[in-house]
C-alpha cells in the first residue's frame, strides 16, 4: 500500500505598501504566481507589510484586487478583499465558483488598491516595486469546458432551414455531418417545434457514405427538447429526419 501526502492550506502573500516617512525600501525577494481554480471555491491571503518589514494596520480599509487580462486591456474580475487580520495587516481574497464561470483559464495579472485619507495608492506586489502580480486562472479541479457546437440542415433538401413551420407529407433530410473526432461519447440536443416523426441518428467511418443507424426515436406533434447520449466509435455521426409535420428549431452537438 501506498500513502501519498496531500496538503490543504490557505496560501499568504506578502505585499508592500509605502507608508509614513522611513527612507527604506523594502521590497519582497521574489513575489510567486497565484493560482485560481475554477470550479471551486478559492482564498488568497495577502500580508501588508511597510517598506521597514512590519504589518500595516488595515482597519476599516476597503482594498480592491482586480484580475485583468494578460495583455492588460480588460478587467475580468474586482473584489473587495475579507479583513480577517487588520491591526496585522492580514486580509483575504475570497473567490466563488461563480465568479469565475464565465472566465476562461488563461495567465493574468492582479492589481491591488488601497485608500488613504482621499487618495488611492497601489500597493506593491512583486521584487521589481511593481503594483501588478501574475495569478492563473486553470481548469485544475474541474474539466475544461467544451462548447457544443450548432448543427445544421444543409440548403437543398427538402426541409432547407431551421426556420421552416411546416413540411410536405413524407420528407426525409438530414443534419450536416458531426466530426466525432474519435470521441467514445457524444450528446446531441435537439429542439422540436410540433413535430410529428422519426429522428434516426446514424453514424459511419467515412463522411460521405456507409451509412448505419445508430438509435431511433419517435415523436408525435412534439413541441420540447430532447437529449440523445451516443457511446461507442463512430468517427461521423448525422441525423435523419422523417416527418410530415413541425420543425426542427436548433441542434446541438458536443
Amino acid at each position: 500500500m501506498y500513502a501519498t501526502s496531500v496538503f490543504y492550506y490557505i496560501p499568504r502573500q506578502l505585499v508592500v505598501f509605502q507608508t509614513g516617512n522611513s527612507v527604506r525600501k523594502y521590497m519582497p525577494v521574489y513575489a510567486k504566481p497565484l493560482t485560481l481554480h475554477k470550479g471551486v471555491d478559492n482564498q488568497i491571503q495577502f500580508q501588508f507589510l511597510n517598506q521597514e518589514q512590519k504589518p500595516v494596520d488595515i482597519t476599516g480599509k476597503s482594498i480592491v484586487c482586480r484580475i485583468l487580462n494578460f495583455e492588460g486591456t480588460e478587467i475580468l474580475l474586482s473584489k473587495v478583499l475579507d479583513l480577517v487580520l487588520p491591526a496585522t495587516g492580514i486580509s483575504v481574497l475570497k473567490v466563488s465558483p461563480s465568479d469565475l464561470e464565465d472566465i476562461s483559464a488563461q495567465k493574468c495579472y492582479y492589481s491591488l488598491e488601497i485608500p488613504v485619507g482621499s487618495f488611492d495608492y497601489p500597493v506593491f506586489v512583486d521584487q521589481n516595486a511593481g503594483a501588478r502580480g501574475k495569478i492563473d486562472i486553470v481548469d485544475s479541479v474541474l474539466p475544461s469546458f467544451v462548447p457544443s457546437q450548432e448543427v445544421t440542415i444543409p440548403t437543398g433538401q427538402p426541409f432547407p432551414n431551421l426556420s421552416s413551420n411546416t413540411l410536405p407529407n413524407a420528407n426525409t433530410y438530414y443534419s450536416s455531418i458531426i466530426n466525432t473526432e474519435d470521441n467514445p461519447v457524444l450528446t446531441i440536443q435537439t429542439n422540436l417545434d410540433e413535430y410529428n416523426g422519426n429522428i434516426t441518428i446514424q453514424g459511419s467511418t467515412i463522411p460521405d457514405a456507409d451509412w448505419y443507424d445508430i438509435t431511433t426515436a419517435e415523436y408525435s406533434n412534439s413541441s420540447n427538447t430532447y437529449g440523445y447520449t451516443i457511446t461507442g466509435f463512430h468517427p461521423y455521426v448525422r441525423l435523419e429526419f422523417i416527418s410530415d409535420q413541425g420543425s426542427v428549431t436548433k441542434i446541438l452537438a458536443r
